[in-house]
């Protein structure tokens, strides 16, 4: 991150103006959200590849709600959650309680989603009806601060809490670490499992929620584009402070890393699709990285 820092400072004096370091924070917010969230299911030991598919029609279908069926910003708050709830609850009973592979229901799950978007929205932008003060609130700053830029630390620090300091952090550690042992010590894996899978929606919902605010506008698949850059993040995070464990910390850390490269780019007059490069780049040798650390941790120990 430093070198990259240095190159791009190097290559824009633009950089690291104070501005810029802004708009690089809260371009990462959102994405750090998911990353966050995503992350609660790895420590489990699952995978969930609907995270971004989740975000996005939150984006859509909050922004219908409000535009389209005329529902107050309370209410369509409201929905989401019970929403984003029903999610999390379907996809975790499938893999808790019916034994489906996780990857296989989160892909079924984020195409079934993703067709929601076009059905909600009956296949067109939604630009005119979102409530005005929840986009100026979500776009605005707090001495000098983006409010996104606030929330997302707050909800980071919410899942940290919840897995390095409470019993429910405690068990869900100890299912991703041995299932059999977990479930011999008492754990009831099935239903933690479950709530895994649900406090991951929900917070997936939160994140599409502030992104229609952050946009102003709502089509359907213009979510979040997350799905490569959480898991990225979450792997580089599985490579330090905790090495060969998924934390939150780390997590963050590696989002702010994903939202440097394009901010870096584009002041570089680079082209932008080589982002993607990068994204798929960074995923593969982080998880190679991790694999590495994690792997001279064991040695030693």
């Amino acid at each position: 991150m430093l070198v990259m820092i240095v190159v791009f400072q190097m290559l824009n004096s633009n950089f690291l103006t104070v501005a810029n370091i802004w708009t690089i924070l809260e371009s990462a917010a959102l994405p750090a959200m998911v990353a966050c969230a995503l992350t609660v299911i790895l420590v489990m030991g699952e995978f969930d590849l609907s995270v971004q598919a989740v975000a996005g029609f939150s984006t859509t279908t909050f922004a219908a709600l409000m535009a389209n069926w005329d529902f107050t910003l309370v209410s369509a708050i409201a929905i989401m959650l019970a929403a984003g709830l029903a999610i999390g609850a379907a996809t975790g009973w499938l893999v808790a309680y019916q034994g489906l592979n996780a990857l296989v229901v989160t892909i079924g799950a984020a195409s079934l989603l993703n067709g929601g978007e076009f059905l909600v929205s009956d296949s067109k932008s939604i630009s005119v009806g979102i409530d005005p003060g929840f986009v100026k609130f979500i776009r605005s700053d707090f001495h000098g601060v983006p409010v996104l830029v606030i929330i997302a630390p707050l909800v980071a620090a919410l899942l940290w809490m919840l897995l390095d300091r409470t019993a429910l952090g405690r068990e869900l550690r100890s299912i991703g670490a041995n299932r059999e042992a977990a479930r011999f010590a008492g754990v009831n894996v099935k239903r933690t499992i479950l709530i895994g899978f649900i406090i991951t929606a929900l917070v997936c919902t939160i994140a599409g929620m502030l992104y229609t605010g952050r946009a102003g506008q709502a089509y359907p698949l213009t979510g979040l584009a997350v799905l490569l850059p959480s898991f990225a993040a979450c792997f580089i995070g599985a490579a330090m402070f905790r090495v060969g464990e998924f934390n939150i910390p780390g997590t963050v850390v590696g989002a702010v890393l994903a939202s440097i490269v394009p901010n870096g780019l584009l002041l570089a007059d680079v082209s932008g699709y080589s982002t993607y490069f990068f994204q798929g780049g960074i995923l593969i040798f982080a998880v190679w990285f991790a694999r590495i650390v994690a792997g001279g941790e064991k040695a030693r120990g």
